[in-house]
């Protein structure tokens, strides 16, 4: 689970029953552990594992940050997490709004697409267009 889970410093998981979460994070806070690491900011939608895991001396994540909604959300990877729902919020706002008083060009074309934040990949298949028509603009050695 490490090998395919671990982002830099946060690891991003999950199970289906709560024995299983609780195995994966002693597995997981056993091993980071032996390596002088220390696994932090444990966060779940499912409130007795976050208890339990409060109970086992982990440190939780805060619970109560709440954004411009009022819901409870925590951010993974730099994206809003709704804590309660279990669902991932982009913003995509602005994403296709082009600056027209300046022709486009490639350099307008790859910045559309450079404002896309996606480090997991949710969007690839939309970005993916955007790279397909910025790779066929330079095959056509257009401007």
């Amino acid at each position: 689970m490490l090998d395919t889970c671990l982002y830099v410093d946060d690891v991003i998981s999950g199970a289906d029953a709560l024995s299983q979460a609780l195995k994966i994070s002693k597995d997981a806070g056993t091993l980071m552990k032996n390596a002088s690491r220390k696994l932090r900011k444990w966060n779940s939608n499912d409130q007795s594992l976050m208890k339990t895991w409060e109970y086992k001396g982990l440190e939780t994540h805060p619970r109560h940050s709440e954004n411009n909604s009022g819901v409870q959300s925590s951010k993974v990877l730099g994206i809003p997490w709704n804590v309660i729902h279990d669902y991932f919020t982009i913003d995509v706002k602005g994403l296709l709004e082009l600056d027209i008083s300046k022709p486009i060009t490639k350099r307008i074309v790859l910045q559309s697409a450079c404002k896309i934040y996606d480090p997991v990949g949710f969007l690839s298949p939309y970005t993916i267009k955007l790279k397909c028509l910025l790779q066929e603009l330079w095959l056509r050695k257009l401007a």
